[in-house]
């Protein structure tokens, strides 16, 4: 099989990306249920930790039951990853606030406004809950944030991406993309904040999946040049194709209207044979861009960096 990379004119001025490696395998964890870990959310951890901390910690799951919210840290992006060494740091069972077959999908932003770290995760596809925690280890069930019921004619709403972001015309100063599943095929959702802990969400879905795509996911922020762009994996659509690239819209600063501008990443950019990029997440280190994916197979992927590589 082929790939061609397009050129899009749509996407001029955007950053290009090249592959450099992977940076968590599942093989060697110690906390490994499935052979798979995706959703990598990554924080510094300077504003929370002393010093002499490891400089990121990043969280990640696996996607099947049992899941389980998981830690490494490290110092550098590139790595050396670190597990940590009493994974999960939050798991599928918590007495007396749930149990359920899986928890995946951890987001974590830090709080200036409280002094916490807030992790949001799904657990079951239903429902995306909140834990707090002062180190970044030990955590506090906040609760359920939002559930399908805040949606229409989903029977999903998780996957959820956080992003500290003063909503013009409200009081709002968070917003959450997240997935939905309406009647098979995956569509994004918008909700916004004051505080993080009480979310207001719009029924309507935000993105639909275009012609020739099943569904979209992992919805990412990405204020570039004064515009507001959202970054998000697309799965061709079609039998046994649970292929992936990243793709790009453009959305209004009041998050109502996108428009969508095309291929941003393609899932070949690591080799021909790779079959997803998923999960994007980008964070700059000393002045430098880079993105980070879930790559390979799906429900057998691993955690990848790219770095800034140009312009479209």
């Amino acid at each position: 099989m082929t790939f061609v990379e397009p050129h899009n004119s749509e996407l001029a001025g955007l950053p290009r990306f090249r592959h450099l490696g992977v940076i968590l395998d599942y093989d060697g964890l110690r906390y490994n249920p499935s052979d798979d870990i995706i959703f990598p959310s990554i924080v510094r951890t300077s504003p929370w930790l002393p010093t002499g901390s490891p400089r990121y910690f990043m969280y990640y799951a696996p996607h099947d039951a049992p899941g389980g919210i998981c830690l490494a840290t490290a110092d550098r992006l590139a790595g050396p990853w670190r597990e940590y060494d009493a994974n999960p740091v939050i798991g599928r069972t918590w007495a007396p606030h749930y149990d359920v077959s899986h928890v995946s999908s951890p987001h974590a932003v830090w709080n200036d406004d409280e002094g916490l770290l807030f992790l949001y995760f799904h657990g079951d596809n239903d429902v995306t809950r909140l834990a707090t925690s002062k180190d970044g280890i030990h955590f506090d069930y906040a609760g359920p944030v939002v559930t399908i019921a805040d949606f229409d004619g989903t029977s999903e709403s998780s996957y959820a991406r956080i992003f500290r972001y003063d909503l013009p015309g409200t009081d709002a100063r968070w917003i959450m993309l997240l997935m939905g599943n309406c009647g098979g095929n995956r569509p994004i959702f918008f909700a916004s904040s004051r505080d993080g802990r009480t979310w207001t969400t719009k029924r309507e879905p935000l993105i639909l999946p275009p012609p020739g795509y099943a569904d979209v996911g992992s919805p990412w922020h990405f204020p570039w040049q004064g515009k507001h762009y959202i970054l998000l994996h697309a799965h061709e659509d079609g039998e046994n194709r649970p292929f992936s690239s990243i793709h790009a819209y453009e959305v209004d600063a009041a998050f109502t209207e996108t428009r969508r501008l095309g291929l941003f990443y393609d899932r070949s950019s690591v080799s021909p044979e790779n079959e997803r990029h998923s999960d994007v997440f980008t964070i700059e280190e000393d002045g430098t861009l880079y993105l980070v994916t879930d790559i390979g197979m799906r429900l057998h992927q691993k955690i990848a960096l790219a770095v800034e590589d140009g312009t479209w």
